[in-house]
């Protein structure tokens, strides 16, 4: 028995990444909290685009879905045609927005950060969409 060189395809990863943002984004985030749906619907006043006490917020949560929607189509287009090229740097910053809008909501609502499963996947897609998009061949 040889042994086998193990290839990982980091576009992929990536991708998987985004694809944990969104399932995560479905389910309960924290508690006392929903799904991130649930959430923005609180943090908007119950408005699409209403202004609510904490529509910044919420709007910041529309950013972590979009973003990983974004995110993930990136990674389906790169997967699917060779001939796809997106810029490197759509991809850092649609990551970085995703990241970056996230973390602020977190540590903006400290009062309740016990996460559940929503929140927990949403971490490791966060992870691994990081990993993927440094080690990408090509970035």
């Amino acid at each position: 028995m040889g042994k086998r060189a193990v290839v990982v395809n980091f576009t992929i990863v990536k991708a998987v990444g985004f694809a944990l943002v969104v399932i995560g984004f479905l389910m309960p985030l924290a508690r006392n909290h929903g799904s991130g749906f649930d959430r923005i619907n609180t943090l908007m006043g119950g408005r699409a685009f209403g202004a609510g006490a904490d529509t910044f917020m919420g709007l910041l949560m529309i950013a972590v879905i979009v973003t990983a929607v974004i995110g993930l189509l990136i990674g389906v287009l790169a997967m699917l045609s060779k001939r796809t090229k997106i810029s490197p740097t759509v991809s850092w910053v649609v990551l970085l927005v995703c990241i970056a809008s996230g973390l602020i909501v977190f540590f903006s609502n400290m009062n309740s950060p016990a996460l559940l499963t929503g929140g927990i996947l949403i971490l490791i897609g966060w992870i691994a969409a990081l990993v993927g998009q440094v080690l990408a061949k090509g970035r």
